[in-house]
């Protein structure tokens, strides 16, 4: 297939050394959480900073919210996050939350590689490929693995470890969050955009044939 014609070649080049950064912020970010994660396990002392996983609690309390007027308005808190980091006083809940935390950081570097792939076709004046077409899929199936997870981890906790939470002589029990459906939503998208991709493609194919 002959090379394509690519204009803005400057933003290309841009979103493509910044796709390359984060590769490599992916790399460090994976080796240093394993890193942590068995200083953790083998060292008592050792205080890690992360993996801090924010789960959802349900609370219904009232509140007020002043504003920058000095106006105080009474509000209602009905969602709060708590978060622990992995150590070894968790025992198999830690290694849970360890787990859950590398999977997501595992699916994010997925994400960027395949955008990191997809912009060097492009770059590289060759946008018009099969592959490109089950890489966008690949990172639509990515973002609804990574939904999936962080709806079902809340509901293993709930099941498996945390009783309730006590804050202030209150007990709250965890909250079953389901904000990351739409993260299913925009998977779809991206499914859009890819057989819209694939269609463009095929068209470009019987067009070059034609001539």
């Amino acid at each position: 297939m002959q090379t394509q014609k690519i204009k803005n070649k400057k933003v290309i080049r841009l979103i493509y050394g910044i796709l390359t950064v984060l590769l490599g912020v992916g790399v460090l970010s994976l080796f240093f959480s394993v890193l942590f994660f068995f200083l953790t396990l083998f060292n008592p002392n050792f205080e890690p900073f992360f993996p801090v996983v924010e789960i959802p609690l349900e609370i219904y309390e009232n509140a007020t919210l002043e504003l920058n007027n000095g106006n105080i308005l009474n509000v209602i808190i009905d969602e709060a996050f708590i978060s622990f980091n992995v150590n070894n006083q968790y025992g198999f809940a830690g290694v849970v939350n360890y787990l859950f935390f590398i999977a997501i950081l595992c699916i994010a570097f997925y994400i960027v590689v395949m955008l990191w792939k997809i912009i060097k076709s492009i770059k590289n004046e060759n946008p018009f490929h099969y592959k490109n077409i089950w890489r966008i899929r690949k990172i639509a199936f990515a973002v609804i693995f990574s939904a999936l997870l962080n709806i079902l981890y809340p509901i293993v906790l709930k099941c498996l470890w945390i009783d309730k939470i006590t804050i202030l002589e209150h007990s709250y029990p965890i909250r079953l969050s389901f904000h990351y459906v739409q993260d299913i939503f925009w998977a779809l998208i991206i499914f859009v955009v890819a057989e819209i991709y694939r269609i463009g493609l095929e068209m470009k194919k019987e067009q070059d044939l034609t001539i």
